[in-house]
């Protein structure tokens, strides 16, 4: 098969190398809803299981059963496992480990077992067919090794996702209790919000009651149409954003813990990755800057930023248009086509060039607010999705100037011609 170049010039294709930086991001990803979703689940299983004393056969009479000792090691060892897998030692070994534990689990009992979870372990299989070998130190650190890992794991990554899309489409097509007729999704639970967003829980409701049948297609349509961009490269980028809010919506407006977080992290080998293509400028006498640097390189997984002083980046005659305001040091990011965000503007554009580090928190949040919830203190799990709200009215006109005023006082930095604006 010919290889091709992407805008980067790095060779694309199933037999090509590439950096190893997408896959260990998705890597982390998986390892952190594995930690905070899947494992909790599997252990929950096996716990249930040993203390049955009725099972049904298991689809495949060879399949030994779980005993109490044995239950007992692997869900200490799935632990070890997920760990091992966020922090990068033996992840091969340990996402094989994690996906041939959730298989034999849900083989014991099909039936009342499966929640879900076979896009997660074929995702964990995938990770363990891949080469890369980056902790998640070195992640954080920004080294750069030079080593390569072969892209067919990424290949089959974005196939999965195709297929799941695709057989979501199809089932709603021809499953008897869903079809096109929208019954199923009329008649399906939702998830109780709090006071905050509970009117557009209400929306949300009236408008599948009301329109069954046209939600039904609508959703079979958009799925269908999901699972032909992900095999299609130039779609992607209109692929992820319109998936983002699919899954978003089916995880806190429908029916949260189907596949939301992992078609999220399966979205990170679509990123752009390596290609350096956004740039933050620094003054080098300032420490400022400096430490901001840090900071950033801290959340470039996929390394998409580098770090350019400001007096190499601009013209001899005019070096204060661009460099820093040393009585408002602020973030000074451009993007690939030129645009410039100063301060407060740069949390806009944090989601789109650190997708890694955002997700993470996104996982984490979902869980934290979940552990609160179901503890009495409140609608915490609605925690996320105020955090994406938040992250929306960024991108109201004059917002981020409202908000960065009190931070950075009056002046909110230079024009290109080194002029105050208004």
């Amino acid at each position: 098969m010919p290889m091709q170049r992407n805008s980067t010039g790095d060779e694309t294709g199933w037999f090509a190398e590439v950096p190893p930086y997408r896959l260990a991001t998705l890597r982390v990803a998986l390892a952190t809803t594995t930690l905070v979703f899947h494992v909790p689940k599997f252990n929950a299983l096996i716990d249930r299981y040993v203390a049955s004393t009725f099972h049904i056969p298991p689809a495949f009479p060879w399949i030994p059963p779980v005993t109490h000792a044995g239950g007992t090691l692997l869900m200490g060892l799935q632990h070890l496992a997920a760990w091992g897998l966020l922090l990068g030692f033996s992840p091969r070994l340990s996402a094989w480990f994690l996906s041939a534990v959730g298989f034999y689990l849900i083989s014991l009992d099909p039936e009342h077992y499966s929640h879900n979870a076979q896009f997660h372990l074929t995702l964990l299989a995938l990770v363990g067919c891949s080469g890369e070998r980056v902790t998640l130190s070195q992640l954080l650190r920004g080294d750069d090794s030079g080593d390569k890992c072969p892209a067919w794991p990424e290949v089959l990554v974005r196939i999965q996702a195709s297929i799941v899309f695709f057989y979501a489409a199809l089932d709603k097509v021809f499953s008897p209790y869903w079809s096109l007729s929208g019954g199923l999704l009329a008649a399906m639970a939702v998830t109780e919000h709090g006071p905050g967003l509970a009117w557009l829980q209400s929306v949300n409701q009236a408008a599948i009651r009301a329109f069954p049948a046209a939600m039904s297609v609508m959703t079979a349509t958009l799925e269908f149409s999901l699972a032909a961009v992900f095999l299609y490269r130039p779609l992607w980028r209109v692929g992820i954003v319109v998936g983002f809010v699919f899954v978003m919506y089916l995880e806190f407006l429908l029916k949260p813990g189907l596949f939301a977080w992992d078609m999220l992290a399966a979205f990170l080998v679509m990123m752009p990755a390596g290609d350096r293509s956004w740039t933050f400028l620094h003054d080098r006498e300032c420490s400022s800057c400096l430490r901001n640097w840090t900071l950033l390189a801290r959340l470039d997984w996929l390394r998409r930023v580098r770090c350019v002083p400001a007096q190499e980046a601009v013209a001899p005659e005019s070096p204060p248009a661009l460099g820093c305001d040393r009585k408002h040091t602020r973030f000074h990011l451009i993007s690939p086509r030129g645009r410039e965000y100063r301060g407060f503007d740069v949390f806009r554009v944090l989601a789109p060039i650190f997708p890694g580090p955002v997700f993470v928190v996104l996982v984490l949040a979902r869980f934290g607010g979940g552990f609160l919830a179901a503890r009495g203190f409140g609608h915490w799990d609605d925690l996320p999705y105020l955090m994406l709200g938040a992250l929306l009215i960024l991108w109201l006109p004059e917002v981020p100037r409202l908000v960065s005023r009190p931070l950075y006082g009056a002046p909110r930095g230079t024009s290109r011609d080194g002029a105050v604006p208004e």
